[in-house]
């Protein structure tokens, strides 16, 4: 069946990045696994980023990938380039956070990526637990039974082909309707990014408070309000979702139809100007 599956889709266009990935093997896509954090002396396996951070052989790697992720969500840091995800809050500041929002704590999640050109990883996400956001949070997204049509109907249409894409930093670029804020403590902020932003000043009972203006990986809304905006640059190119089918979007004119699950795309499309057409509407607004 995979063999079979295989052949089908010999002529189909695929990105480059999926160029060498065993989509249709038995095999496991090595290239899309994220690794636990391995000790090179010990061996131990190390979850928790305030380990990484204290240890004297690995502390230099894993506090220069932190310096990275708090800059790209921020204004920047060397050659990672800012989403203005977040902007770093003084005291008087703090003092000025809305009485119906709660202060959130900053997740953070490392893993070891080898296939990645900076394979040493650090994230953040936002307590979502907490946040208790007083608008509508579902997200009309593909189902299983709505990819496997679109793949049979590829199959079985003549001329079809199947792409694969996804969005970088999607939730990142999505503007909230209401701000949020969240903390983190000021010792697992490097040094080095504390003097650039110059944080020293803003630290409160042993926190540093961030004010949250994009969407971000971990807030209840940031799905909905990312698919809403989604929809709402697509349309003005003439792509619409279909409305008894959620997540499975096409063309008004345009050989193109494609199922959505939250920034993942499946697309079905003849004639690889379509496709082209797709990929640069999206490339407007997102990585």
């Amino acid at each position: 069946m995979g063999q079979h599956l295989e052949d089908e889709y010999s002529n189909a266009y695929i990105p480059n990045k999926f160029n060498n990935s065993p989509v249709f093997s038995s095999d496991i896509a090595l290239d899309q696994v994220a690794n636990a954090v391995v000790h090179p002396v010990t061996k131990e396996t190390i979850t928790k980023y305030e380990k990484l951070a204290n240890d004297p052989v690995m502390s230099d790697t894993w506090c220069k990938a932190m310096c990275k992720e708090l800059g790209r969500l921020a204004q920047g840091y060397k050659e990672t380039k800012g989403t203005e995800t977040i902007f770093f809050m003084s005291k008087e500041e703090i003092k000025q956070i809305p009485r119906d929002r709660t202060v959130t704590y900053a997740r953070i999640v490392v893993d070891y990526r080898p296939q990645k050109d900076d394979p040493n990883r650090v994230r953040i996400t936002a307590g979502g637990n907490l946040i208790n956001y007083p608008g509508e949070l579902t997200t009309r997204t593909a189902d299983l039974t709505t990819s496997k049509i679109l793949w049979n109907s590829t199959i079985s249409t003549p001329g079809a082909r199947y792409a694969c894409a996804d969005i970088g930093n999607m939730y990142l670029m999505t503007p909230m309707d209401r701000y949020e804020y969240m903390r983190i403590k000021a010792d697992l902020v490097p040094e080095e990014f504390k003097q650039q932003y110059k944080l020293h000043d803003k630290i409160h009972n042993g926190f540093i408070y961030m004010e949250i203006r994009r969407g971000m990986y971990g807030l209840p809304q940031s799905g909905m309000l990312a698919n809403k905006l989604l929809k709402k640059r697509l349309a003005k190119h003439g792509y619409f979702e279909l409305p008894h089918t959620p997540g499975l979007f096409k063309h008004a004119t345009r050989p193109v139809q494609f199922s959505l699950v939250v920034d993942d795309f499946g697309i079905k499309y003849i004639g690889k100007e379509h496709l082209d057409h797709l990929m640069q509407s999206l490339r407007e607004h997102y990585d």
